[in-house]
């Protein structure tokens, strides 16, 4: 068992495979013993009594003659059975419903196997209970595959199309983990569903032998088999490559659980149960336990896996996996395994607690195209293709084959050969419908490029922010295209590109696309094919052409935009050196002398006689630079907060925050000594923080107010949080919040302003540094 999970070795390759081949040519086996063997019509299905079992008799059962059985006092002649048995009145053939609980006389609580084997044609007398108990005859017959194909045809069709899917993945993909527990997972299914739908009749009950011993083999050794291949897959498919040594240990823990728990119910079950009849039902009542475990331990696993998994490309791998395994899962639980567990009931028909599996083998379908799983692309295309085009044939063949029967009254040769014919004449158009839908699934709108440029169109005009339009358009042409990649590059003025957004990771050859608006280049759309193996067709590079000229414009537009943004914001950098600049010589230069000034004119008129004429003029100069002096410093607190010089950022927001406390407690928190910020950056900064802080002072009606600023990657950040009442949905954004929001976005920042679920406010800017250029820095005082 150690020997299961995947590896580089050619024996860890071929002990799955050969495990896998022994549970199908097992099904195979129990499948032939079977339909071989003497049947009595009924299908008994899992979960027995210790008294009897009920019974299914699909479709119409060969009632015996009245002229041999069915008179009331006749004796019947029944190998095995008391001379003097007789059949009460009404009680000819096996209904659906019945609780057989004897056969030929004999009690199958007595024992299984002590009936002898009867040759086709032979009429036994089983004891059954309806309303009360009685005995009908049966007579003994060879199995009629077509009732019990009606009854299993769901089943079928989804461990066929595992198995198809299992065995192409294995033969194209044999050292991907995953592979091999898939496949044991698909064989253990589809050896043990070809068993059960080929049915257990009561008489194999009765007789024992072979087609009783390799109905349990199937229905609970190779079942569990599967189900630990199912645990292994999870296992393997969310596990990092290469794969580690303790997913190599949980895949053989998961391999040996399923198994070593039904060995261990079946051993409990000995003593727990008066007779072998009721051992077994309580042998499969555990295996649907198991199978509800596996189910769920199974989603639950892939669900973490996706949650803690941080790559992108596999946690979109993991998505569809994980939710068709989801669906199948409630589907299976809530339609068949629950209710059969806590009621004994089976709400859905026969055979479509296989139809509830599909959406498990459609997940790793569109997995395997869309994001690149085991890198199979046509094949899968295929597989889609036919099997979607087998389930609804067949399903229409039965639901038609019925409706003539019971509809019209016509005999099931009669309805099977004109159905066949409707099928046939149907074929081709229906392969065609379902090959364009699995196209247009897995190849998007290559064929449709109206349907491209008009989802391209919608995803733009939803677009609320000019930052947006890149990503969504790359975005939009990689799902359009069904691509795992799609990117943008920008031209310079020099001509050199450079990236400006990107999707996905490129996995085979990548088609560049020049974008050009009014015959100037301005940028390259870049694509990815789908797959070392599956280049792109012309029609895709057709596509790709047409939503070229489209996304010209698109890129053109948001060129201008950041062009416009970046010129903005160097204009405020430059207004706000220029401001510094201004400051301080105004601050260290004209306000000195003009403060020399009224010195000297006072000591001037010191010496100047009362009486003279120069001594009102010495008087006027000097109250004249006073007044100066005064519009000076006035005109230097205008043109930049004189604090962000003397304190810095930090420093002058505390400061500002000391002069606005009072009831409410305000913490600012930041280093005194930041690096070295643009003017405009630093004023935006302060302006924004004490705004911000002014608001919860006058509005919040907070009693703690945290301001926080940190430098971050590219910029600096600015947080404000209060823990007062939050916003108010019903008020129109004030002066304040306009004027914070217009001072980041002058230098090309981003604001935003939000209530937390648990109260009070928090107004975040991001203001960059780079966009105003090579500016004056601050000075030496910082």
């Amino acid at each position: 068992m150690w020997r299961l999970w995947p590896g580089p070795s050619g024996w860890s390759r071929r002990i799955p495979a050969g495990v896998a081949i022994v549970l199908v040519v097992l099904g195979v086996v129990a499948t032939a013993a079977g339909l071989d063997a003497p049947s009595d019509g009924s299908v008994v299905p899992l979960g027995w009594r210790a008294d009897g079992v009920v019974v299914d008799v699909p479709g119409t059962p060969v009632e015996v003659p009245s002229t041999s059985v069915g008179v009331p006092g006749a004796p019947v002649s029944t190998p095995g059975a008391p001379v003097n048995a007789r059949v009460t009145p009404g009680g000819v053939g096996l209904r659906t419903g019945d609780l057989v609980t004897g056969v030929a006389g004999r009690r199958l609580a007595d024992g299984l196997g002590v009936v002898p084997r009867p040759r086709p044609g032979t009429t036994l007398v089983y004891d059954v209970v309806r309303e009360r108990p009685t005995t009908v005859a049966v007579r003994v017959g060879r199995p009629d595959p077509y009732p019990l194909l009606m009854e299993g045809w769901g089943d079928l069709v989804f461990v066929i199309a595992l198995a198809g899917l299992a065995v192409a993945l294995y033969l194209r993909r044999p050292e991907e983990p995953a592979t091999a527990p898939l496949l044991v997972l698909a064989a253990g299914l589809l050896g043990s569903t070809l068993t059960v739908t080929a049915g257990l009749p009561v008489l194999a009950l009765a007789t024992g032998g072979a087609q009783l011993w390799l109905f349990h083999l199937n229905t609970i050794v190779a079942y569990s088999i599967s189900w630990g291949g199912l645990l292994a897959f999870t296992i393997a498919f969310t596990a990092p490559r290469p794969l580690p040594a303790r997913s190599r240990r949980a895949m053989a823990v998961a391999y040996a659980a399923p198994p070593a728990a039904m060995a261990l119910w079946s051993a409990l079950a000995v003593p727990l149960a008066p007779n072998a009849l009721g051992r077994l039902g309580l042998v499969h009542g555990g295996q649907t336990a198991v199978v509800a475990v596996a189910l769920v331990t199974s989603t639950a696993w892939g669900f973490v896996a996706y949650r803690r998994n941080p790559d992108p490309l596999v946690r979109a791998r993991m998505r569809w996996l994980v939710a068709g395994g989801a669906v199948a899962t409630l589907l299976s639980l809530a339609g068949w395994y629950l209710p059969e567990l806590l009621a004994a009931a089976r709400p859905l028909p026969p055979g479509a607690l296989g139809l509830s599996g599909l959406p498990f083998v459609a997940g790793i379908g569109v997995a395997l195209r869309r994001h690149r799983l085991f890198d199979i692309e046509r094949l899968a295309n295929r597989s889609l293709v036919y099997a979607s085009v087998v389930a609804i044939l067949v399903a229409g063949y039965a639901a038609v084959v019925a409706l003539l029967v019971s509809g019209l009254g016509l005999s099931q040769p009669v309805a099977a050969a004109l159905t066949a014919a409707g099928a046939a004449l149907a074929l081709a158009p229906l392969r065609a419908l379902a090959q364009s839908t699995v196209n247009r699934v897995m190849y998007g709108d290559r064929r449709d490029p109206s349907a491209a440029l008009t989802r391209l169109g919608t995803r733009l005009q939803a677009v609320l922010l000019p930052a947006d339009v890149l990503p969504a358009i790359v975005e939009t042409v990689a799902r359009s295209l069904r691509v795992p990649h799609a990117a943008i590059d920008l031209v310079d003025g020099s001509g050199a590109g450079h990236l400006a957004t990107q999707y996905g990771v490129p996995v085979g050859e990548v088609h560049v696309e020049p974008l050009r608006y009014h015959g100037t280049l301005i940028g390259h759309l870049r694509v990815s094919a789908r797959g070392s193996d599956d280049p792109l067709d012309p029609v895709d590079l057709g596509l790709i052409a047409s939503l070229a000229q489209q996304v010209g414009t698109a890129v053109q537009a948001v060129r201008l935009h950041d062009d416009l943004v970046r010129s903005r914001a160097e204009v405020v950098a430059s207004r706000e050196d220029e401001r510094r600049r201004l400051r301080r010589d105004l601050h260290d230069g004209l306000g000195p002398t003009l403060a020399a000034i009224r010195i000297k004119a006072g000591l001037a008129a010191r010496d100047v006689p009362p009486g003279s004429a120069a001594r009102p003029l010495l008087d006027e100069i000097s109250a004249e630079a006073a007044a100066s002096l005064t519009d000076v410093r006035r005109l230097v607190e205008a043109l930049r907060p004189p604090a962000l010089d003397e304190l810095g950022v930090v420093g002058a927001i505390r400061a500002r925050a000391a002069a606005l406390s009072g009831a409410m407690s305000i913490e600012v928190v930041g280093s005194e000594r930041l690096p070295a910020l643009p003017a405009a950056v630093e004023t935006a900064a302060y302006r924004i923080a004490v705004e911000a802080i002014t608001n919860a002072v006058r509005h919040s009606e907070a009693t703690h107010c945290t301001a926080t600023v940190t430098p971050s990657d590219g910029g600096v950040e600015v947080t404000v949080r209060d823990n007062g009442r939050g916003l108010d949905p019903d008020r129109t954004a004030g002066v304040g919040i306009r004027s914070m929001r217009e001072r980041a976005a002058e230098v090309g920042g981003a604001w935003s302003m939000r209530s937390p679920p648990g109260g009070g406010t928090h107004i975040r800017a991001f203001l960059p540094t780079s966009l105003g250029g090579d500016h004056d820095q601050p000075d030496s005082r910082r």
